[in-house]
C-alpha cells in the first residue's frame, strides 16, 4: 500500500495509545523524519483490512557498560570477545505499541515480539550483533510485563538517571 504525505499523516492518526503518550506522539509526528533520516526503521502489524493493530521501532546503538552493574564475565558474553568493552553494539527496541482506538484488537506483546525477533534476526545474519534491549519506564507493573516475555533489568549503578530503565532480551 503507497500512500501520499497527506494520507501517511492521516492513516498514523489512526492510531492511539493513551497509556504511553510518547508512542503515540512518536509515531504521529517523529517517525516519518526518523525513517527519511535513517535512523529507525518503524513496521506496523495490520489486519487483513489494514487498520494498524500495533507498531515497532527498530534501531541500533552503543550501550556504555560503565552505566550498568555488570561483571567482566557477562560482559564478555554480551560482547563476545572482550570483558573490557567499554560499549555494546545492541539492536533498540525504540517504539513498542498496541492500537488502542480499535474495540477489539487481538494483538498481544508476545505476538509483537515474535515480528520483532523475525525482523533483528534478519539484520543479525546479513550483519551479526547478538544484543537486543529495550528502554521503558521504570514502573513495576510494564517490567514485569517484559520480564514475563523474556527481558531481564540490567541493573544501574547507583546515581544514574532512573526515569527510564533498560531491559535485555534473553534468547
Amino acid at each position: 500500500m503507497i500512500l501520499g504525505a497527506d494520507k501517511t499523516q492521516k492513516y498514523l492518526q489512526s492510531f492511539s495509545c493513551p497509556s504511553n503518550q510518547d508512542v503515540e506522539s512518536f509515531l504521529h509526528f517523529k517517525s516519518i523524519r526518523f525513517e527519511k533520516a535513517d535512523a529507525t526503521r518503524t513496521y506496523f502489524l495490520l489486519d487483513e483490512d489494514g487498520t494498524i493493530l500495533a507498531y515497532f521501532s527498530l534501531t541500533f546503538k552503543e550501550l556504555p557498560t560503565n552505566n550498568f552493574v555488570l561483571s567482566k564475565s557477562k560482559i564478555k558474553k554480551r560482547d563476545g570477545i572482550n570483558n573490557r568493552a567499554e560499549s555494546l553494539k545492541v539492536y533498540l527496541i525504540g517504539q513498542i505499541a498496541k492500537n488502542f482506538s480499535l474495540k477489539e484488537n487481538p494483538i498481544k506483546l508476545k505476538d509483537i515480539l515474535i515480528k520483532i525477533n523475525m525482523v533483528i534476526e534478519k539484520t543479525q545474519y546479513l550483519i551479526g550483533g547478538r544484543i537486543i534491549i529495550l528502554e521503558c519506564q521504570n514502573k513495576e507493573k510494564l517490567i514485569e510485563l517484559y520480564a514475563n516475555n523474556g527481558f531481564n533489568k540490567l541493573p544501574n549503578k547507583e546515581g544514574g538517571n532512573n526515569s527510564l530503565i533498560t531491559m535485555i532480551f534473553n534468547h
